[in-house]
């Protein structure tokens, strides 16, 4: 009997601590991560920056082949700039290059993203699909 009474008194202590466990979102990477969270739950959502840019030699290259590059990701126009235009700094995830976009990955730690490049006349430069991941912003340069 006292081996039953101890069983079930360990029991209510373990499900009162267990309760304690507070769930959310416990990957560092994520937009919603909680310090205080204990368990992850599921909920972690992700989202990163795509940052556009061309240095100095890309912008000389065009030599008039292009007067705008017009920038769309995954089919929606994002902006343009003069195609002689480009970034002269130190590019890092606080940079806002040319131009910049916050993708959202949903609860995916990684998104496939197209990008397609054009110039004033719609002639299509450069169409390709890139990788970005959680937990680093990822730069496209303009060659």
């Amino acid at each position: 009997m006292k081996k039953t009474i101890l069983f079930i008194c360990l029991g209510l202590i373990m499900t009162t601590f267990n309760s304690c466990k507070k769930e959310g979102c416990t990957d560092i990477k994520a937009v919603n991560y909680s310090a205080k969270a204990k368990t992850n739950d599921g909920s972690c959502q992700y989202s990163e920056k795509l940052i556009f840019w061309q240095n100095q030699s890309s912008a000389q290259s065009w030599g008039g082949a292009a007067a705008v590059l017009k920038i769309y990701v995954d089919g929606a126009y994002l902006g343009s700039f003069a195609a002689t235009e480009y970034f002269n700094g130190t590019l890092d995830c606080a940079s806002n290059g040319q131009l910049n976009k916050t993708i959202d990955f949903g609860y995916s730690t990684n998104k496939i993203v197209n990008i397609k490049v054009l110039d004033e006349d719609d002639f299509e430069w450069y169409n390709e699909n890139v990788t970005m991941n959680a937990g680093s912003c990822t730069t496209y340069q303009i060659l």
